[in-house]
């Protein structure tokens, strides 16, 4: 008859198991974190792509509808863009915050950007979990061969509170504000920081830095 070996595990034969248990368990908690993370990212873009899209379309729209002759940006704590028109109409651009009371009782701070149209109407969109970034960047192209001008206004939009994958740091573009315009230049008559009239010209603008 074989006899059983009732010797057990050695003391060095459980310490390898522990450690490789350690490691397994610190990479799926690793993993589950990321997912989470993720997960959470993905449904804050979510959230405020119906925003976003209001937001280009409107913008786009009666950016589009106008003539536009000159921009300029009057803050650098905030977003304060004015669209001056051919027809002498004008629309703005801003950015603002409102502190507001959660229902356990704590702060909270709002960001909110709001669109007075060239025809006077006024919009106002509150973005869900989310912080606007005051420093935007501008792209201007003017190819004087074409006579046809070109810009990309971008808005960063990042969640709040910090998170890892959409930061000032490591932008998530998807929740990002994309604006673009083009017109001929001969329309221009406002040269400014944002806007050139007389050369061909590429600019790339940070509003904060440059």
């Amino acid at each position: 008859m074989q006899k059983l070996n009732n010797k057990g595990l050695s003391l060095i034969e459980i310490l390898v198991s522990i450690t490789l248990i350690s490691i397994i368990l610190v990479f799926l908690v690793q993993l589950l974190n990321g997912l989470e993370g993720e997960t959470t990212n993905n449904n804050f873009a979510y959230d405020n792509q119906i925003n976003r899209a209001e937001i280009i379309k409107t913008i786009e729209e009666d950016l589009k509808s106008n003539n536009l002759i000159g921009v300029s940006n009057n803050s650098n704590d905030n977003i304060n863009l004015y669209f001056d028109f051919l027809n002498n109409f004008s629309s703005t651009l801003t950015s603002t915050t409102k502190e507001t009371i959660n229902n356990f009782g704590e702060k909270e701070i709002n960001y909110i950007l709001k669109y007075t149209a060239s025809n006077g109407e006024k919009y106002s969109w509150t973005m869900k979990g989310a912080q606007i970034d005051p420093c935007f960047d501008f792209a201007f192209h003017n190819d004087l061969d074409t006579n046809n001008y070109y810009f990309k206004l971008n808005i960063y939009v990042y969640n709040k509170p910090y998170h890892k994958r959409n930061n000032k740091d490591i932008n998530n573009v998807i929740d990002d504000i994309e604006i673009t315009y083009s017109d001929n230049n001969n329309l221009l008559s406002k040269d400014s920081k944002y806007l050139t009239i007389d050369s061909n010209s590429d600019k790339n603008i940070n509003s904060c830095t440059n």
